[in-house]
């Protein structure tokens, strides 16, 4: 491949900075990317979203203070490591010395870490030197880290999520020399741990405050986020240190499938829903049926890929709880099982009579006719059913995966195996050829998306044998995946919306479909808020502005806006004081970018220039066209309210006239929505105060109506609270 170079242009930078895409770091990344059968294709692919994201990232070769903060963006199990490995690659050939991976809040995590890192560079020591937190203690100091960056080496420090092990990195910068270098920062599954989770106690949790101390020291630096799940990051307040100043979507490779394919138009293929008339797993001693069905089909379908020549990796993973203790009681059921099922297919292969087989037989039988149903091909069940014992005899024992077991070790010395685990599995940890998973877990309450989405361990590069993985899960849980899959298509669509208008990720709007909010919050309350876009029929503005500026200069920008549209206005007459003016059938789009965006509101208005623009927002992203009528309220005679001392406004609208046969007789002001009630209707009032001698001018008060129709369609959006 010829030496390339890219030239990348940084919006916030004065100067762009040209990359090199072929040099050291990436080609010995690339070799090892083509040893494990990657394309050509998708290795480029995977550099030239690199080589974007790290033109985002501070020009090492000059001199000058920048803090950026960057978050990568990718799929559940699609392979976000490369990705990262292939920016620090590129950073290294492009003049970075060091750089820090924030690996995971468990040794298990970090050890997985830093071994992929080593793995996939696979260089000499004395070119790229890996060192992790726990077992590097000595040599994570300013004197050796600056001997092998003076030596030429390459420094990766890959650290534990714990204020400890972060603090331990940061006291290397205390030495100037190391504190001039630009220093490159990945925080792996970066919506965990790191953020500050006293965000609302008015305090700071004590990772997040290292983190804060780490970035302090460095004065040319990129906090990088590395997830999948970035709820929380993108709903933080966009104040807060670590809420990204840009944002990278990193597209999957061929083959990969998750949500769409699990759970969309086919989950009926893919999804078994587990019957509520059954026992938990959980409960008593016994087991329930849907587990024997998991288990036959698991074993079906590997002999199914080994029939076809795919002798890979088999898996199951039984997902019930984050108990310890619920892990073992399963794993004992299991083994159980599974040591029966061994000993009737070690007795038939023999060729002994065993007329207890017969039971087993039926479940493999209806499971192969499961598959066929579902229109797998496959052999007939006769040929297969040796293979099929065959699998249950070399399977492995059930291995337990969570904090105090690791199974990983254990599952390399064999093809076939089954898994028990709990919060473990919800991140990092990737089950090869995992084909059945069996999960029970929710929480009682309401269940968090990013968290949910994580155990979706099932997720992955799986195109070659898609059509015998199957999930075994309960009907809230298969809804809580329809109700995500909407979601995470809906916030990928928000962010490329935004890019393609060219907003800066900061501002772009924090709106997003949630169709099961009753169940599902889009993260966890302590580190971010989201709120219900609901909407009442009719919401007036609360307060009166009593700044005359502001009244002046509001009044202006309504008389602009009118005087533009005077020829296309309509006198409504109701009577000889309630008489109005009408503008009709605008966009609400021009009438928030022309009209409501330049208004000034009070600083606790609830119908202020955010709501308006999170309206605007949010009827953009529904394709909502919905016609807007402008009232100029009592046009001739404007109206007079008593403001309370808060200066609130003790009654905005007038009231039905409760004589219709009076002259002045008038429905009301709320009742003008009656004319075209599928409108949407803006209402200017002019208001001046009885009870105020002092103010002796009118001030402009809006009043905002949005049909039945609108409110119900708008009521699936959340969007973040007070932002």
């Amino acid at each position: 491949m010829s030496s390339e170079w890219l030239s990348v242009t940084d919006n916030d930078a004065v100067m762009p900075w040209s990359i090199s895409v072929d040099g050291f770091f990436r080609k010995s990344v690339e070799n090892r990317m083509l040893a494990d059968d990657m394309t050509e294709e998708a290795i480029d692919s995977i550099f030239n979203n690199a080589a974007r994201i790290l033109g985002r990232c501070p020009n090492p070769n000059i001199q000058e203070q920048v803090a950026e903060t960057g978050i990568v963006i990718g799929k559940v199990q699609s392979g976000k490591t490369s990705n990262f490995i292939s920016v620090l690659a590129l950073a290294f050939d492009n003049g970075y010395d060091i750089a820090i991976v924030l690996g995971g809040n468990t040794l298990n995590l970090l050890k997985q870490n830093a071994s992929r890192i080593s793995s996939a560079f696979s260089v000499d020591t004395e070119k790229l030197t890996v060192l992790k937190t726990n077992d590097n203690k000595t040599l994570i100091n300013p004197a050796r880290i600056k001997d092998f960056i003076e030596n030429g080496r390459k420094v990766i420090i890959v650290g534990l999520k714990h204020n400890k092990h972060i603090d331990q990195i940061a006291e290397i910068f205390d030495n100037e020399f190391l504190a001039d270098k630009s220093v490159l920062i990945v925080d792996d599954e970066g919506d965990q741990a790191t953020l500050n989770t006293r965000a609302y106690q008015q305090s700071i949790s004590t990772t997040y405050a290292s983190v804060l101390n780490l970035k302090s020291k460095l004065k040319s630096h990129c906090f990088l986020s590395v997830t999948a799940t970035p709820q929380a990051n993108i709903l933080i307040e966009a104040f807060d240190t670590l809420s990204p100043d840009f944002g990278e979507l990193v597209y999957p490779g061929e083959g990969y499938c998750g949500l769409q394919e699990f759970h969309g138009e086919n989950a009926d293929r893919y999804i078994k829903e587990i019957p509520e008339s059954e026992p938990n797993l959980l409960d008593g001693m016994g087991v329930p049926e849907s587990v024997y069905q998991a288990m036959a089909l698991f074993f079906v379908g590997n002999a199914i890929r080994r029939s076809r020549g795919d002798m890979g990796t088999h898996a199951m993973l039984i997902h019930p709880s984050q108990k310890k203790f619920d892990h073992r009681v399963v794993e004992q059921k299991i083994q159980s099982i599974l040591d029966e099922w061994k000993s009737k297919a070690k007795t038939r292969l023999a060729g002994k009579k065993d007329i207890s087989y017969s039971s087993l037989k039926n479940l493999l039988k209806v499971a192969y006719d499961s598959f066929v149903s579902d229109g797998v091909i496959c052999h007939p069940f006769d040929d297969l059913e040796n293979q099929i014992l065959d699998r249950i005899k070399q399977c492995s024992p059930v291995l337990i995966c969570n904090s105090e077991e690791n199974a990983s070790e254990n599952a390399e010395l064999y093809k076939t195996n089954i898994f028990v685990g709990g919060n473990l599995v919800e991140r990092g940890i990737t089950f090869k050829g995992l084909a059945v998973t069996y999960i029970t877990r929710r929480a009682r309450g309401k269940s968090n998306v990013d968290n949910t989405e994580q155990r979706a361990r099932w997720f992955g590069y799986k195109a070659k044998y898609l059509d015998v993985c199957r999930v075994f899960t309960t009907r809230d849980i298969k809804d809580d995946f329809a109700s995500i899959l909407e979601h995470d298509e809906d916030m990928w669509a928000s962010i490329e919306r935004a890019q393609e208008r060219g907003i800066p990720f900061k501002d772009m709007p924090r709106i997003f479909k949630l169709a099961r909010s009753a169940y599902l919050n889009l993260t966890r309350r302590n580190v971010a808020r989201t709120e219900n876009f609901a909407l009442s029929e009719w919401k007036p503005q609360r307060y009166f502005t009593a700044d005359d500026q502001i009244v002046s200069q509001n009044t202006a920008v309504i008389a602009d806006y009118r005087n533009k549209y005077e020829d296309m206005l309509i006198e409504q007459k109701h009577n000889s004081v309630q008489i109005h003016k009408v503008l009709g059938d605008q966009h609400f789009e021009q009438v928030y970018k022309e009209l409501l965006s330049r208004l000034q509101f009070a600083s606790n208005e609830f119908l202020d220039s955010k709501y308006f623009a999170k309206l605007n927002d949010a009827l953009i992203k529904l394709q909502l066209d919905i016609p807007v009528d402008i009232y100029w309220i009592r046009d001739v005679e404007h109206s007079t309210r008593k403001i309370r001392e808060d200066y609130t406004i003790q009654q905005l609208f007038q009231g039905r006239n409760p004589n219709p046969s009076s002259p002045l007789y008038y429905d009301g002001d709320r009742s003008l929505a009656d004319n075209e009630p599928e409108h949407i209707q803006l209402q200017i009032h002019f208001v001046k105060p009885t009870n105020m001698p002092e103010i002796n001018y009118y001030a402009p008060v809006l009043a905002l109506y949005v049909p039945e129709s609108c409110a119900a369609a708008l009521s699936e959006l959340v969007v973040r609270a007070n932002g």
